[in-house]
């Protein structure tokens, strides 16, 4: 009975060794997934970020632009009363 019990311990410690092991594989892998996961994420959130960056640099421009035909209007009304024309010249083009 005794050989008996002996082998059956011998199994079951393989068998936990070998579990062992693959929960060692299996760690290994989660990490490496879970820095892929990490790296993604940061290149998503880059991406964003460019994404928003270049949305403001949108909206700024269009702020400008319509700042610019307002200056151009008063630079127009000034001309006019200094010179008493009613077209001031366009501003050359840039």
């Amino acid at each position: 009975m005794s050989d008996i019990t002996n082998s059956i311990s011998d199994q079951a410690n393989e068998l936990k060794n070998q579990a062992a092991a693959k929960l060692g594989d299996l760690k290994q892998e989660a990490a490496k997934l879970g820095d892929q996961l990490k790296d993604k994420a940061s290149e998503l959130l880059d991406k964003a970020k460019s994404a928003d960056v270049q949305g403001e640099f949108n909206h700024l421009k269009d702020e400008a632009g319509v700042k610019i035909d307002e200056l151009s209007d008063k630079a127009k009304g000034i001309w006019n009363k200094l010179t008493g024309h009613h077209d001031a010249p366009d501003a050359p083009a840039k």
